[in-house]
């Protein structure tokens, strides 16, 4: 529905900047969005409209309760006006950088399950399967490489398309550099008549040892985060609760010794849990494995 009332409203006046946008196109495609370039920045330009017309209204309105003393009511539109133009330029721009974020996010995922999947490939060409028939046995894996995968073989099977071709489509869109030279490596070897069982072999001992690598990377950048967090976290907060509790008694009155208590029990109960949650997510977030 918003598709079809941002294209109808906007869609004549992008045409002609559409290419302006190539590096958003191509985003586009890696973040694997199912939007052609004139949709989605007719999308994008909707949504910043709407956030401009909103913040206008309740924007008035919230300054005209917030300075209820001004003099002029011109004041209250302009502040309101200028408030609106950033809200709807911050819509813009996370809509031209969402499929930028996206694809990397694909792009780690891929490069995180690649060398297993490889892996599996290598084991599958190894009985003399069919290279179509890898890419089938692949997509019940799922995942995104299974989804691509599935492309690979829906386009063959489903489109009529030759396998090099279909390779090749899939290897122009993936966000994952890897993940496209292993395809263009195995589409010049159908194309030769090379043996794809040794290839893929060849692939899923480099992948493997390049994943072998990032543990170890890993290994040692937990050790350091470890340290800090032990360091500034546990032993900090911990000399900060007990200073504060001998200090608090001296000189303080009443509620001097409640602001206090209060500090102490936001350490406690939110600083570090919320810190300590952080550092999860970043360990998490940092991890080569899912």
């Amino acid at each position: 529905m918003i598709r079809g009332i941002a294209f109808k409203l906007f869609g004549s006046l992008t045409r002609p900047y559409l290419d302006y946008f190539d590096t958003l196109n191509r985003n586009l495609r890696k973040a694997m969005i199912d939007l052609s370039l004139h949709e989605y920045l007719c999308i994008m330009i909707f949504l910043s409209f709407i956030t401009l017309m909103v913040s206008i209204i309740f924007g008035s309105v919230f300054i005209t309760f917030l300075f209820p003393l001004e003099p002029t009511i011109f004041y209250t539109y302009t502040l309101s006006i200028i408030i609106s133009f950033i809200f709807a330029g911050m819509v813009f721009f996370m809509g031209y950088y969402y499929p930028s974020m996206k694809s990397k996010s694909i792009e780690t995922h891929i490069n995180r399950t690649l060398p297993f999947a490889v892996f599996y490939m290598a084991t599958s060409s190894s009985s003399g399967i069919l290279p179509t028939e890898i890419f089938r046995l692949l997509a019940t894996k799922g995942g995104v490489i299974g989804k691509e995968a599935g492309k690979i073989y829906n386009n063959v099977n489903s489109l009529g398309m030759s396998l090099n071709d279909a390779i090749q489509k899939v290897a122009e869109r993936t966000p994952s550099g890897h993940f496209a030279d292993l395809l263009y490596g195995m589409s010049s070897t159908i194309t030769t008549g090379g043996d794809l069982g040794k290839y893929l072999s060849g692939k899923a001992k480099s992948f493997m040892n390049l994943y072998r690598r990032s543990l170890s990377d890993y290994s040692k950048m937990i050790s350091f985060y470890t340290e800090i967090y032990i360091t500034l976290m546990i032993v900090g907060s911990l000399f900060f609760i007990v200073l504060l509790a001998v200090m608090s008694p001296v000189g303080q009155t009443g509620a001097g010794r409640a602001g206090t208590l209060m500090l102490q029990s936001f350490l406690v109960f939110f600083f570090t849990p919320l810190v300590s949650i952080g550092f999860i997510v970043l360990l998490k977030a940092i991890s080569p494995s899912e």
